[in-house]
């Protein structure tokens, strides 16, 4: 049986399109999507109330062509209450 604190938990989680930062490798150099980077330096694109629709999204965007396409290729959906969002 699911205690009802837990039911409001589950009724407040969402989920977050995060995309990684955009660097070059010297200041010259062409630009690329970071996805080694700390998820702290991660950019939240959208926020959605399930995983299904943020992984909808993230392909959909992806399917584009140009840069939009290329950023989500490495975009991630992570849920509201994944620890790796914690603030130290």
């Amino acid at each position: 049986m699911i205690k009802l604190r837990h039911t409001a938990a589950l009724a407040l989680m969402g989920w977050y399109l995060f995309v990684p930062p955009q660097t070059r490798i010297w200041w010259i150099g062409d630009k690329y999507y970071d996805a080694a980077a700390p998820l702290s330096k991660w950019t939240v694109e959208r926020s959605f109330d399930k995983a299904q629709v943020c992984e909808a999204a993230r392909l959909a965007i992806q399917e584009q062509s140009g840069d939009a396409a290329n950023r989500m290729s490495h975009a991630i959906c992570i849920a509201s209450n994944d620890p790796r969002l914690k603030v130290y």
